[in-house]
Protein backbone atom coordinates (compact mmCIF):
# COMPACT_ATOMS: atom_id res chain seq x y z
CA UNK A 1 0.00 0.00 0.00
CA UNK A 2 1.31 3.02 -0.73
CA UNK A 3 1.00 5.99 1.60
CA UNK A 4 0.69 10.14 1.16
CA UNK A 5 0.84 12.62 3.82
CA UNK A 6 1.49 15.63 1.73
CA UNK A 7 -0.89 16.34 -1.31
CA UNK A 8 1.90 18.21 -3.05
CA UNK A 9 3.74 15.08 -3.29
CA UNK A 10 0.33 13.02 -4.61
CA UNK A 11 1.41 10.58 -7.26
CA UNK A 12 -1.51 10.91 -9.65
CA UNK A 13 -2.65 7.04 -10.36
CA UNK A 14 -5.12 5.92 -13.68
CA UNK A 15 -8.72 5.69 -13.39
CA UNK A 16 -8.50 6.02 -9.37
CA UNK A 17 -11.54 4.75 -7.43
CA UNK A 18 -11.47 6.98 -4.87
CA UNK A 19 -13.51 6.89 -1.40
CA UNK A 20 -13.69 9.27 2.13
CA UNK A 21 -13.39 8.37 5.58
CA UNK A 22 -12.03 8.85 8.73
CA UNK A 23 -12.39 4.86 9.15
CA UNK A 24 -11.40 4.57 12.73
CA UNK A 25 -11.52 1.12 12.75
CA UNK A 26 -11.55 -0.39 9.78
CA UNK A 27 -14.37 -2.41 10.98
CA UNK A 28 -16.11 -5.21 8.64
CA UNK A 29 -18.12 -2.31 6.60
CA UNK A 30 -15.07 -0.27 5.85
CA UNK A 31 -13.16 -3.68 4.66
CA UNK A 32 -16.10 -4.38 2.43
CA UNK A 33 -16.02 -0.72 0.41
CA UNK A 34 -11.99 -1.36 0.16
CA UNK A 35 -12.80 -4.67 -1.55
CA UNK A 36 -15.26 -2.95 -3.50
CA UNK A 37 -12.83 -0.60 -4.50
CA UNK A 38 -10.76 -2.71 -5.47
CA UNK A 39 -13.11 -4.88 -7.63
CA UNK A 40 -14.12 -1.72 -9.57
CA UNK A 41 -10.46 -0.41 -9.82
CA UNK A 42 -9.37 -3.59 -11.67
CA UNK A 43 -12.82 -3.51 -14.48
CA UNK A 44 -11.30 -0.34 -14.72
CA UNK A 45 -7.74 -0.88 -14.89
CA UNK A 46 -7.39 1.30 -12.23
CA UNK A 47 -6.04 1.70 -8.39
CA UNK A 48 -7.80 2.37 -5.19
CA UNK A 49 -7.49 5.23 -3.31
CA UNK A 50 -8.76 6.14 0.41
CA UNK A 51 -8.76 10.11 1.71
CA UNK A 52 -8.42 9.98 5.34
CA UNK A 53 -7.54 12.50 8.00
CA UNK A 54 -5.12 13.00 10.76
CA UNK A 55 -5.95 13.93 13.37
CA UNK A 56 -9.65 12.93 13.63
CA UNK A 57 -11.51 15.19 12.41
CA UNK A 58 -13.56 15.37 15.56
CA UNK A 59 -10.70 15.71 17.55
CA UNK A 60 -9.88 19.05 16.03
CA UNK A 61 -13.83 20.25 15.65
CA UNK A 62 -14.55 19.75 19.31
CA UNK A 63 -10.98 20.08 21.30
CA UNK A 64 -10.82 19.60 24.91
CA UNK A 65 -14.62 18.53 24.37
CA UNK A 66 -14.09 15.45 22.94
CA UNK A 67 -11.70 14.41 25.30
CA UNK A 68 -14.36 15.56 28.28
CA UNK A 69 -16.84 13.87 26.57
CA UNK A 70 -14.78 10.31 26.75
CA UNK A 71 -14.19 10.10 23.32
CA UNK A 72 -11.38 7.79 22.23
CA UNK A 73 -10.40 6.10 19.25
CA UNK A 74 -10.67 2.85 18.21
CA UNK A 75 -7.23 2.91 16.35
CA UNK A 76 -3.52 5.03 15.66
CA UNK A 77 -2.32 6.17 12.61
CA UNK A 78 -0.25 3.61 12.60
CA UNK A 79 -2.92 0.70 13.72
CA UNK A 80 -4.76 2.16 10.82
CA UNK A 81 -2.53 2.47 8.51
CA UNK A 82 -1.96 -1.58 9.22
CA UNK A 83 -5.35 -2.85 9.04
CA UNK A 84 -5.82 -0.86 5.64
CA UNK A 85 -2.99 -2.44 4.17
CA UNK A 86 -4.19 -6.22 5.16
CA UNK A 87 -7.52 -5.13 3.84
CA UNK A 88 -5.57 -4.63 0.24
CA UNK A 89 -6.42 -1.18 -0.04
CA UNK A 90 -4.06 0.30 -2.65
CA UNK A 91 -3.52 4.59 -1.84
CA UNK A 92 -3.52 5.98 1.21
CA UNK A 93 -4.14 9.73 0.82
CA UNK A 94 -3.64 10.36 4.58
CA UNK A 95 -4.43 14.55 4.73
CA UNK A 96 -3.42 16.47 8.16
CA UNK A 97 -6.57 18.32 9.40
CA UNK A 98 -6.88 21.54 11.38
CA UNK A 99 -9.30 24.58 10.83
CA UNK A 100 -8.47 25.88 7.91
CA UNK A 101 -8.91 21.97 5.51
CA UNK A 102 -12.14 22.50 7.86
CA UNK A 103 -13.27 25.44 6.37
CA UNK A 104 -12.78 23.88 3.03
CA UNK A 105 -16.15 23.67 1.36
CA UNK A 106 -17.26 20.43 -0.56
CA UNK A 107 -17.74 21.84 -3.80
CA UNK A 108 -13.93 22.92 -3.08
CA UNK A 109 -12.88 19.54 -2.10
CA UNK A 110 -14.12 17.79 -5.05
CA UNK A 111 -12.87 20.15 -7.66
CA UNK A 112 -8.89 20.82 -5.68
CA UNK A 113 -8.21 17.32 -4.35
CA UNK A 114 -10.78 14.79 -6.50
CA UNK A 115 -10.67 16.17 -9.76
CA UNK A 116 -7.56 18.39 -9.88
CA UNK A 117 -5.62 16.26 -7.78
CA UNK A 118 -6.27 13.04 -7.87
CA UNK A 119 -8.70 12.74 -11.31
CA UNK A 120 -11.12 10.69 -9.52
CA UNK A 121 -13.00 8.23 -12.19
CA UNK A 122 -15.46 7.07 -9.85
CA UNK A 123 -16.17 8.03 -6.40
CA UNK A 124 -17.74 5.60 -3.78
CA UNK A 125 -19.63 7.17 -0.93
CA UNK A 126 -20.81 5.63 1.97
CA UNK A 127 -25.07 5.76 2.16
CA UNK A 128 -25.29 8.40 4.96
CA UNK A 129 -21.59 10.38 4.59
CA UNK A 130 -21.61 13.87 4.31
CA UNK A 131 -18.16 15.72 3.98
CA UNK A 132 -16.82 19.61 3.54
CA UNK A 133 -17.80 22.74 5.65
CA UNK A 134 -21.01 22.20 7.69
CA UNK A 135 -21.20 19.18 5.82
CA UNK A 136 -22.18 20.34 3.00
CA UNK A 137 -21.35 17.48 0.51
CA UNK A 138 -23.61 14.54 0.46
CA UNK A 139 -24.61 12.11 -2.06
CA UNK A 140 -27.33 13.93 -4.23
CA UNK A 141 -24.43 16.72 -4.23
CA UNK A 142 -21.89 14.09 -5.46
CA UNK A 143 -23.94 12.86 -8.17
CA UNK A 144 -24.35 16.29 -9.43
CA UNK A 145 -20.47 17.26 -9.41
CA UNK A 146 -19.96 14.00 -11.07
CA UNK A 147 -22.15 15.26 -14.08
CA UNK A 148 -20.06 18.32 -13.53
CA UNK A 149 -16.67 17.15 -13.43
CA UNK A 150 -16.72 13.77 -15.62
CA UNK A 151 -16.76 10.86 -12.72
CA UNK A 152 -19.20 8.08 -12.11
CA UNK A 153 -21.01 8.41 -8.29
CA UNK A 154 -21.76 5.36 -6.44
CA UNK A 155 -23.44 5.03 -2.80
CA UNK A 156 -22.61 2.35 -0.78
CA UNK A 157 -25.78 0.89 1.00
CA UNK A 158 -25.74 0.67 5.07
CA UNK A 159 -24.17 -2.42 5.97
CA UNK A 160 -25.33 -5.16 8.76
CA UNK A 161 -23.62 -7.50 10.94
CA UNK A 162 -26.56 -10.06 12.95
CA UNK A 163 -29.10 -7.05 11.93
CA UNK A 164 -27.19 -4.19 13.19
CA UNK A 165 -25.85 -1.23 11.46
CA UNK A 166 -21.83 -1.39 11.38
CA UNK A 167 -20.40 2.38 11.98
CA UNK A 168 -17.21 3.48 14.34
CA UNK A 169 -19.81 5.03 16.33
CA UNK A 170 -21.36 1.73 17.57
CA UNK A 171 -18.59 0.14 18.21
CA UNK A 172 -17.15 2.59 20.63
CA UNK A 173 -20.63 2.23 22.35
CA UNK A 174 -20.54 -1.39 22.40
CA UNK A 175 -16.85 -1.44 23.86
CA UNK A 176 -17.67 1.40 26.60
CA UNK A 177 -20.70 -0.41 27.72
CA UNK A 178 -17.95 -3.31 28.54
CA UNK A 179 -19.63 -5.74 25.55
CA UNK A 180 -16.33 -6.97 23.24
CA UNK A 181 -17.79 -9.53 22.16
CA UNK A 182 -20.46 -7.52 20.21
CA UNK A 183 -17.67 -4.94 19.14
CA UNK A 184 -15.64 -7.58 17.76
CA UNK A 185 -18.35 -9.05 15.76
CA UNK A 186 -18.67 -5.47 14.14
CA UNK A 187 -14.89 -5.11 13.54
CA UNK A 188 -14.28 -8.45 12.13
CA UNK A 189 -11.65 -8.74 14.33
CA UNK A 190 -10.85 -8.68 18.55
CA UNK A 191 -10.20 -5.39 19.26
CA UNK A 192 -6.57 -4.99 20.54
CA UNK A 193 -4.63 -1.92 22.62
CA UNK A 194 -0.62 -1.95 21.94
CA UNK A 195 1.47 -0.74 25.15
CA UNK A 196 3.98 -1.79 27.57
CA UNK A 197 4.14 -3.65 30.63
CA UNK A 198 5.33 -0.72 33.70
CA UNK A 199 5.11 -0.75 37.28
CA UNK A 200 3.08 -4.43 37.39
CA UNK A 201 0.45 -3.31 34.69
CA UNK A 202 -0.40 -2.86 31.18
CA UNK A 203 0.36 0.68 30.17
CA UNK A 204 -1.20 2.06 26.71
CA UNK A 205 1.34 3.20 24.30
CA UNK A 206 -1.29 5.73 22.76
CA UNK A 207 -3.77 8.25 25.23
CA UNK A 208 -6.44 8.30 22.20
CA UNK A 209 -7.14 4.87 22.10
CA UNK A 210 -10.47 3.85 23.68
CA UNK A 211 -10.21 1.36 27.18
CA UNK A 212 -13.12 -0.73 27.33
CA UNK A 213 -15.45 -0.42 30.05
CA UNK A 214 -14.53 -1.30 33.77
CA UNK A 215 -14.96 -5.12 34.39
CA UNK A 216 -13.05 -8.52 33.53
CA UNK A 217 -12.29 -9.55 29.98
CA UNK A 218 -10.60 -12.20 28.50
CA UNK A 219 -7.46 -11.70 26.24
CA UNK A 220 -4.82 -13.12 23.89
CA UNK A 221 -1.45 -11.04 24.57
CA UNK A 222 1.24 -11.01 22.14
CA UNK A 223 4.62 -10.43 23.88
CA UNK A 224 8.19 -11.09 23.02
CA UNK A 225 6.76 -13.22 20.09
CA UNK A 226 4.85 -16.21 21.43
CA UNK A 227 0.91 -15.60 22.85
CA UNK A 228 -0.62 -16.31 25.73
CA UNK A 229 -5.04 -16.22 27.25
CA UNK A 230 -5.39 -14.76 30.69
CA UNK A 231 -7.74 -12.05 31.92
CA UNK A 232 -7.65 -8.65 31.91
CA UNK A 233 -9.24 -6.40 34.77
CA UNK A 234 -10.11 -3.15 33.94
CA UNK A 235 -10.52 -0.34 37.10
CA UNK A 236 -8.30 2.51 37.20
CA UNK A 237 -5.49 0.85 35.06
CA UNK A 238 -5.16 -2.50 33.04
CA UNK A 239 -3.77 -5.39 34.89
CA UNK A 240 -3.46 -9.04 33.89
CA UNK A 241 -3.27 -11.91 35.70
CA UNK A 242 -0.74 -15.27 35.55
CA UNK A 243 1.86 -14.00 33.71
CA UNK A 244 4.54 -13.64 35.89
CA UNK A 245 7.48 -14.05 33.76
CA UNK A 246 6.66 -10.47 32.12
CA UNK A 247 9.86 -7.78 32.59
CA UNK A 248 9.16 -4.06 32.49
CA UNK A 249 9.43 -2.30 29.63
CA UNK A 250 7.94 -5.55 27.66
CA UNK A 251 6.32 -4.74 24.62
CA UNK A 252 2.98 -6.05 24.52
CA UNK A 253 -0.53 -6.09 22.06
CA UNK A 254 -3.66 -7.37 24.37
CA UNK A 255 -6.30 -8.46 22.32
CA UNK A 256 -9.87 -8.58 24.33
CA UNK A 257 -11.87 -11.12 23.13
CA UNK A 258 -15.07 -11.62 25.05
CA UNK A 259 -16.24 -9.90 28.74
CA UNK A 260 -16.20 -12.13 31.44
CA UNK A 261 -18.16 -12.48 34.97
CA UNK A 262 -16.34 -12.97 38.46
Amino acid sequence: MEICRDLTQWRPVRNAVVTVGSYDGVHCAHRSIIDLLNRHAAAEGGESVLITFSPHPRMVLQGEEAFRKNFRLLTTDQEKEELLAAAGLQNLLELPFDADFAALSAERFVREILVERLRVKRMVIGFNHNFGHDRQGGYEQMEAWGRQYGFAVERYPEYTVDGQAVSSSQVRRLLQAGRVAAANRLLGYAYFINGVWQQDAFEASSGIKLRPAPGHYLTKVKVNGRYYYTVAKIDEGIRLSDLPFLKEGDNMKVRFLKEIGL
